[in-house]
C-alpha cells in the first residue's frame, strides 16, 4: 500500500528583496537651428543673403508660423506668373545720361548696388540649386469657375482684415486694433509705368497725396514698444526723402531707421531682370526698416538682400518668416496696403483681399467649403 503523502506544516517564508535603483538622467539641452521654411531656398550663414520664392512665401502666410517651419502640405497653391527666364532689354539714352530725367545715383543707390552685385556672388558661390520652385501658371491651373466661386475668398486662420481706405477704416482702426510688433507698409507710390499696365493697381497721383494719406496711419500709437516698422520704397528719390528726410514720416510717426533691405528681382538663371547699371529702371526695390525712437531694438543684418524671381507686378516676397528671429514668437502683425492676408495678421487696404480670391487659388487637397467666405 502506498504510504500517503505527508502534507507539510512548515510555513515558507518569502522574501521579497526590493533593489531600489537610482538613474540619474542627464538632460543636455541642444540648441538647434530652426528649419527655415520651404519658401526659403538658401541664405548665407549671417542670413544676409536669402534667396526667397515669391508665390511660396505667400502660400505658406496662409498657415500658422509653425506649420510654414514644418513644411505642412499646403491646401492651396497660388496661381503665379510665368518664371521670368531672360532680362528685359531697357532702352539706354543715347547720351548715356538719359538726358536728366532717369534715375539719379545717389550714395543710397550706390550702397545699394554694391549689396546687389555682392549678394549675387554670394549665391553664385554658394548656391547649386534653383532659383525659383515650380508655379502653377493660369493655362496649367484650368480651373473650371463658377459664379459662386469668383466671389469666394480664402480666409487664412486669425486673420483679420479691413477692406477700406485709409480714411475710411481709420476710426474702426483705432477703436479695435492692438498694437503691432511689426508693421509692414507697401504703399501705393507714384509710378507712371503702373499707371500704364492693365489691371485695378492703383497708385497715388503725386508724393503729396501719398504723404496725406500715410500721416493718418497711426503708427505710434499701434507699435509695440520694441516693435518694427518696415516700409517698401520705390527708387525714386523723392521717395526717401519723404521717408527719412528732415520732417520727413519717420520723425512724424516717432520712428528712427535702423537698416535699409534690398529686394532683387532675377531670373531663373541668376541674371539681374534689367542691368543694374541702367539709367531707366533698376533691378531692386528697398524697404526701410525702422524702431521707435530710442528704442533699444537691434537688428541682427546689415543691407540684408532678398532675392528672388519675380512673380505679378504687385506680389512682394512676405515678410513674416524673416522676422522672427528678432521679434517674440508667434508676433502680432500689421500689412497696410496689403493685396493678400496672413494668417494671425491684421491687413488693412483697398485692396487686402486682392490676392485672396478663389481665381488666384488651385486646390492642393480637398478643403473644407467652409475655409470660403463670401466677400
Amino acid at each position: 500500500m502506498a504510504k500517503p503523502a505527508e502534507v507539510a506544516t512548515t510555513a515558507t517564508t518569502t522574501t521579497t528583496t526590493t533593489t531600489t535603483t537610482t538613474t540619474t538622467t542627464t538632460t543636455t539641452t541642444t540648441t538647434t537651428t530652426a528649419r527655415p521654411p520651404r519658401s526659403i531656398l538658401f541664405q548665407d550663414k549671417a542670413h544676409s543673403v536669402v534667396l526667397i520664392d515669391v508665390p511660396a512665401s505667400i502660400e505658406e502666410a496662409q498657415t500658422s508660423p509653425a506649420e510654414a517651419r514644418a513644411g505642412t502640405v499646403r491646401s492651396k497653391r497660388l496661381v503665379s506668373s510665368q518664371a521670368l527666364a531672360r532680362p528685359f532689354t531697357t532702352p539706354e539714352p543715347k547720351d548715356g545720361k538719359g538726358g536728366g530725367s532717369g534715375l539719379v545715383d545717389s550714395v543710397s543707390d550706390l550702397m545699394t548696388a554694391a549689396a546687389a552685385a555682392q549678394a549675387l556672388e554670394v549665391l553664385r558661390g554658394q548656391h547649386a540649386g534653383c532659383c525659383c520652385l515650380p508655379r502653377i501658371n493660369p493655362e496649367e491651373a484650368c480651373v473650371a469657375e463658377t459664379r459662386r466661386e469668383k466671389a469666394a475668398v480664402f480666409i487664412p486662420e486669425g486673420s483679420v482684415f479691413l477692406q477700406g481706405t485709409i480714411v475710411s477704416e481709420r476710426d474702426r482702426f483705432l477703436v479695435e486694433a492692438p498694437q503691432f510688433d511689426l508693421i509692414v507698409l507697401d504703399p501705393p507710390w507714384p509710378n507712371r509705368s503702373a499707371r500704364r499696365k492693365k489691371g485695378n493697381y492703383n497708385v497715388a497721383d503725386s508724393l503729396d497725396s501719398i504723404r496725406e494719406t500715410l500721416a493718418l496711419i497711426p503708427i505710434a500709437s499701434h507699435l509695440a514698444a520694441d516693435g518694427l516698422v518696415a516700409v517698401w520704397i520705390t527708387n525714386k528719390p523723392g521717395v526717401m526723402r519723404l521717408l527719412t528726410g528732415s520732417g520727413g514720416l519717420l520723425a512724424q510717426w516717432g520712428l528712427e531707421q535702423v537698416d535699409e533691405w534690398t529686394w532683387l528681382k532675377i531670373t531663373t538663371s541668376g541674371e539681374p531682370i534689367v542691368d543694374m547699371a541702367s539709367a531707366w529702371r533698376r533691378p531692386w526695390e528697398r524697404i526701410v526698416i525702422a524702431r521707435r525712437r530710442g528704442s533699444k531694438k537691434s537688428v541682427p543684418w546689415r543691407q540684408r538682400v532678398l532675392v528672388s524671381v519675380p512673380d505679378l507686378h504687385s506680389r512682394k516676397p512676405n515678410l513674416r518668416g524673416l522676422f522672427e528671429d528678432v521679434l517674440p514668437l508667434g508676433y502680432k502683425g500689421l500689412e497696410v496696403f496689403a493685396r493678400n492676408l496672413t494668417a494671425g495678421w491684421w491687413a488693412w487696404g483697398n485692396e487686402a483681399l486682392k490676392f485672396q480670391q478663389r481665381e488666384h487659388w488651385v486646390d492642393n487637397i480637398a478643403v473644407e467649403s467652409s475655409m470660403y467666405v463670401s466677400s
